[in-house]
């Protein structure tokens, strides 16, 4: 079965994060938006950022365009609407804003290229994401960011595609590790607790939770040293920490040293600020993080070219990367 067929068989919105500038999530979706066509699926089109442009304003690097069909769907700022060729329809100006002007959606009436530059706020991507639907989109993909990573969050899309490749370092096996790295942070599992499920709406804030479920709401006024603040109110009944918001690498170090048993729990994975060798060091120690809402990682796509100049094996590299994460799909789609 195709990746867009399983993918519109069992979500309704898809994001497409790339670890790093150049790691193929441009490419990605121009894949699934050529298989789209092909299914005659129709999609909803917006990004995190600025996509579709001929040269990376950052890098000074070509970057590919985004080909679009009649009937799609794209949600983009006002002011990229004559930056591509494509013929397009006015379905509505929303009051949601980017740096680039207020967010338009409109349809597809005559194929060509476009350029995509979406609500950078999580909360605008969501209805923005749900306005295209209600359009008719059949599924949506949203080209992210590492650095806008909450757009991969359960409470945005259904599920997401990491794109990662040869960019993000010259030696493959830093590559590896870094994408099985991030992975890891995405696919934490999620809490099974009947009872921490009753209590949800009460974990609007961060707060520790007893063996009988007694929650306690710390005074916290500032995020410095807010680890360290928690930890004089755990004792051997503790039995959650929820953090709500950032679970930084200094908060999770602090949580961990003398950990008395107790799981930490975030909202997902996207909340998690740390690096690998941190990460990894906090693991060894005893680190237990678990999750609310659980993050679909549909598929890895790998990028063997680097813009600088070197570049690795592809099947390689997707053979090492697959071989780290086992049971997600791993492919490069220029290789298909």
């Amino acid at each position: 079965m195709r990746l867009i067929h399983n993918l519109n068989e069992k979500y309704t919105s898809v994001s497409i994060i790339g670890l790093a500038k150049n790691a193929g999530k441009t490419v990605t979706m121009n894949y699934l938006i050529e298989e789209a066509y092909e299914a005659d699926i129709l999609l909803g089109l917006t990004s995190t950022g600025r996509d579709g442009e001929r040269t990376d304003l950052v890098t000074d690097t070509d970057k590919p365009e985004i080909f679009v069909s009649e009937g799609t769907i794209i949600a983009t700022a006002k002011s990229t609407l004559e930056m591509g060729d494509a013929g397009l329809e006015i379905l509505e100006s929303t009051e949601f804003t980017s740096p680039m002007g207020n967010i338009i959606i409109c349809r597809v009436k005559e194929e060509g290229c476009v350029q995509i530059a979406g609500p950078v706020n999580s909360r605008d991507m969501m209805k923005v994401k749900d306005r295209m639907l209600d359009y008719g989109a059949q599924l949506v993909l949203i080209d992210g960011a590492i650095d806008r990573k909450a757009v991969s969050s359960p409470l945005i899309t259904d599920s997401c595609i990491v794109s990662t490749g040869a960019v993000i370092s010259r030696d493959i096996k830093k590559v590896v590790l870094e994408t099985a790295y991030f992975v890891e942070i995405y696919s934490l599992p999620k809490v099974e607790d009947e009872r921490l499920e009753e209590l949800r709406e009460s974990l609007d804030r961060t707060c520790i939770i007893d063996r009988d479920y007694k929650i306690v709401y710390p005074e916290i006024k500032t995020g410095l040293g807010r680890g360290k603040t928690l930890t004089t109110y755990v004792d051997d009944d503790t039995r959650y920490i929820y953090i709500a918001g950032a679970a930084t690498s200094s908060m999770l170090r602090d949580l961990t040293n003398g950990n008395r048993n107790y799981e930490i729990i975030i909202e997902d994975g996207t909340k998690v600020f740390s690096d690998r060798f941190s990460w990894n060091e906090l693991r060894r120690k005893g680190l237990r993080v678990k999750v609310l809402n659980s993050i679909n990682i549909e598929a890895v796509t790998v990028n063997p070219l680097s813009p600088y100049g070197y570049s690795f094996d592809s099947s390689e590299l997707t053979e090492r990367i697959s071989g780290c994460l086992k049971e997600i799909k791993v492919f490069d789609v220029l290789a298909l």
